[in-house]
């Protein structure tokens, strides 16, 4: 029987930025159906890792697989066409225009616009924080709000699998269990997550499995709930001081 391919797979990743090497040998990968998190302190590759699956930096040597096809060279549309969401770094929302109108321009890949108009009723009714602010300019939001916006732009994109990059970074704690909480709902639509998250703690609470990156090597890989009683991670990263 032929085995399935995991949806997402780096193998043996090398990257430089110039002289500075930013991963040896990188290797990590994400089921389908799964939540992975991806745990570090600064500088240890995580940003990175985000950024070699999303096409916007080419690692020197090894690959990056989605469903077992290499997408090296790929631009950035090309993969998210491939079932590739992507919520990045402070949410990156388009202040000036709506968030009905940044919604839509999660799906600036997609042509079937009578389906676009179906995801965009199913996404608001997953987000109703976001409906009720659907005509309002994307800057005025909160924080929280903000994110909620990013998360469902990522949706209208049809993916497979979402790419989170800090999801709860600089969020209220309110905002922070909703956050993690929707995340929770969006993967048990059916949709892969792979995340670097800040908070390690929650993280950990809804992953399925995570992995440690340390000047850019992966020291422990491990289910989420074993990385939770683990001594290693306790003392470095849910200590709060030290959260990556």
């Amino acid at each position: 029987m032929t085995q399935t391919p995991p949806i997402l797979e780096l193998r043996d990743v090398d990257t430089f930025y110039g002289p500075v090497q930013a991963h040896f040998g990188l290797s990590l990968r994400v089921e389908r159906g799964e939540i992975v998190c991806l745990l570090g302190g600064n500088a240890s590759g995580k940003s990175t890792t985000m950024k070699i699956i999303l096409g916007l930096v080419k690692p020197t040597a090894g690959d990056v697989l989605i469903d077992g096809v290499s997408v090296l060279g790929l631009s950035t549309p090309r993969i998210v066409r491939l079932g590739v969401g992507t919520v990045p770094e402070a949410r990156r929302l388009f202040g000036a225009m709506s968030v009905r109108e940044n919604l839509l321009m999660g799906a600036f890949t997609r042509n079937d616009k009578a389906a676009v108009a179906a995801d965009l009723e199913r996404v608001l009714a997953l987000f109703p924080r976001v409906a009720e602010r659907i005509g309002q300019q994307a800057g005025t939001l909160s924080g929280g709000e903000q994110q909620m916006v990013a998360m469902a732009r990522a949706l209208m994109a049809r993916p497979r699998i979402i790419i989170m990059d800090e999801p709860t970074m600089g969020l209220s704690p309110l905002w922070v269990d909703r956050v993690l909480s929707l995340i929770r709902d969006i993967n048990g639509e059916g949709v892969s997550i792979f995340m670097v998250e800040q908070n390690a703690n929650l993280a950990l609470q809804i992953a399925d499995r995570g992995y440690v990156l340390q000047t850019g090597r992966v020291v422990i890989e491990a289910a989420a709930a074993d990385l939770l009683v683990d001594t290693r991670i306790r003392d470095a990263y849910l200590g709060g001081a030290e959260a990556a």
